[in-house]
């Protein structure tokens, strides 16, 4: 009786060992299947061209974008010739990118970006905004999916210029009718 207790016993441990070990690996499958379709980006170089003329590069210091681990303005002086922003991470699929820019200042903050390729160019298509860089691009695609769009306006690119917008022509509006005073007022 004591033998088949410790026999069931073990059974029990080894089945919420498998239960935990498959559970852990679900997750590692789960991150592998969001990185699967996407390639890292960890250079600008490594983005389309055309998103990395959205970003800024080669603007210099007004505009521009700094390269993922060089040196960039991240105070709130102008000068000095370094740019205010940094390329942080970047995943590419196909006709999408999804970009992680640190922007230096007072506010600092991250910037994740989506851009969509319509035809032959690329358009900004949502942003983001966070505190810390992702270390990793499923990192970096889980911050796009979950976080709040950024208010409109937040993440500013120089290299996008969007067409004016076209005149509109006012009417003038009828007056409401005056009231006069009676003259024995």
């Amino acid at each position: 009786m004591q033998f088949a207790s410790i026999v069931v016993a073990a059974g029990i441990g080894l089945g919420c060992c498998a239960l935990a070990d498959a559970g852990s690996r679900s997750g590692e499958a789960r991150a592998d299947r969001i990185e699967a379709d996407w390639t890292e980006a960890q250079s600008l170089r490594e983005l389309p061209a055309g998103v990395q003329a959205l970003l800024g590069v080669g603007l210099g210091e007004e505009g521009g974008i700094a390269d993922r681990g060089t040196s960039f303005n991240s105070g709130d002086v102008l000068g000095g010739g370094l740019p205010q922003r940094r390329f942080a991470l970047g995943a590419v699929n196909g006709d999408t990118a999804v970009v992680a820019v640190e922007q230096g200042g007072r506010g600092y903050q991250v910037q994740t970006m989506e851009f969509r390729q319509v035809g032959a160019t690329w358009e900004p298509v949502r942003c983001t905004v966070g505190i810390e860089p992702p270390r990793r691009s499923a990192e970096l695609l889980e911050n796009i999916a979950a976080w709040r769009p950024a208010a409109p306006g937040t993440c500013k690119l120089p290299g996008f210029h969007p067409e004016p917008a076209t005149a509109t022509v006012s009417v003038p509006q009828p007056q409401p009718p005056r009231f006069r005073l009676r003259p024995e007022a």
